[in-house]
């Protein structure tokens, strides 16, 4: 049989061997007819939204449409349907074929409305989803920020602690010998320029970090002469590594007033950077006096390794660790454990 000797049974004859031409023609004009109509429903959804911030005429006028543009999207498509059927010569619309549409369209037509429902709510989850993720953004920019205004906090607490003890040492030596206090006083004026110029700086390299340190040093082996003496092992490939600001000097600072200057005898202090298995280790140890008792009190009442210890926890949480042990009479270490794998922003 010709496909044209097959046209008459296409649609209204006899159905049984060609049922998929009655169903698949209707379906493929549905689904095609959809996406001109989606940007309405997407206008829809942006003027008229039915959420929590829509008002109740917002909600009517969306029900009212709702029902809308699912009687057009019929409409139309009953009529193309038609209309291909007479072009190929298949059927010809007459009243007994309105009849059967008038029969079948409530059935069809709530078929029409729950789509544009699916498609509206899909609008719906997208934006949900958009907002949830510029929600996180928000919130995580505002914890930044937060965080940011902490540590900028801790800094500043730290900075007059530094300055009040330089001050101290320029004072003592003031009874003592004049031009070494005015030598001291130069070399912090030095140390002060280079902190203010990196003020808005939350991190440093570890490289300008121990240029603070040597800095401070010399400060140090001024007051206490041939009493004072540095090591260093640094690691030279971690020097560009990024560290928080001023977050060495103090744990320098612990060993000389904990440490050295509570012995009449030569204190040696030990500054060490070498890689671990999270990033770097920063250790600092003195052979002064040591006493375990004096571990809980030091972070109890000492500015600087509170400091420390606050801005740790602040910026890598878990992920950083700081231990002090003690030889018992003689000596401190203070460990540092920072990891590596972050990327940090001074702005």
């Amino acid at each position: 049989m010709s496909f044209k000797a097959m046209m008459p049974y296409l649609y209204w004859g006899e159905m049984e061997k060609f049922l998929w031409y009655r169903s698949a023609l209707p379906h493929f004009l549905n689904y095609l007819f959809w996406p001109v109509l989606v940007p309405f429903i997407y206008a829809t959804f942006l003027r008229f939204r039915i959420g929590k911030e829509g008002s109740s005429s917002d909600k009517l006028i969306t029900v009212a449409i709702s029902f809308i543009i699912p009687f057009i999207h019929e409409l139309v498509t009953t009529l193309i349907y038609f209309l291909l059927l007479a072009g190929l010569d298949v059927v010809y619309f007459n009243e007994n074929i309105w009849l059967q549409v008038k029969a079948a369209f409530p059935g069809v037509y709530i078929g029409r409305i729950v789509e544009f429902w699916i498609i509206y709510g899909l609008f719906a989850a997208l934006d949900y989803y958009k907002r949830l993720k510029n929600k996180q953004a928000e919130l995580s920019r505002i914890e930044s920020q937060l965080n940011r205004t902490k540590l900028e906090v801790l800094k500043m607490q730290l900075q007059p602690h530094f300055l009040f003890n330089a001050l101290n040492t320029i004072s003592s030596l003031m009874e003592i010998d004049v031009k070494k206090a005015q030598l001291v006083t130069a070399r912090l004026g030095d140390l002060l320029r280079v902190i203010l110029e990196q003020d808005s700086r939350l991190y440093v390299s570890l490289e300008e970090e121990l240029d603070h340190v040597k800095t401070y040093l010399e400060i140090e082996k001024i007051r206490f002469e041939d009493r004072l003496e540095v090591n260093y092992d640094v690691d030279s490939t971690l020097l560009g590594f990024s560290v928080p600001l001023l977050i060495v000097q103090p744990l320098v600072e612990n060993a000389i007033k904990h440490g050295v200057a509570k012995v009449s005898r030569k204190g040696t202090i030990n500054i060490s950077v070498k890689r671990n298995d999270t990033g770097i280790l920063i250790k600092v140890s003195d052979d002064g006096k040591g006493d375990q008792g004096n571990i809980g009190s030091l972070y109890k009442h000492g500015i600087g390794l509170q400091n420390i210890k606050e801005r740790l926890k602040e910026i890598y949480k878990e992920e950083a660790s700081m231990h002090i042990t003690t030889g018992g009479e003689r000596g401190f270490t203070v460990d540092l454990s920072i990891p590596k794998k972050r990327t940090y922003e001074n702005n």
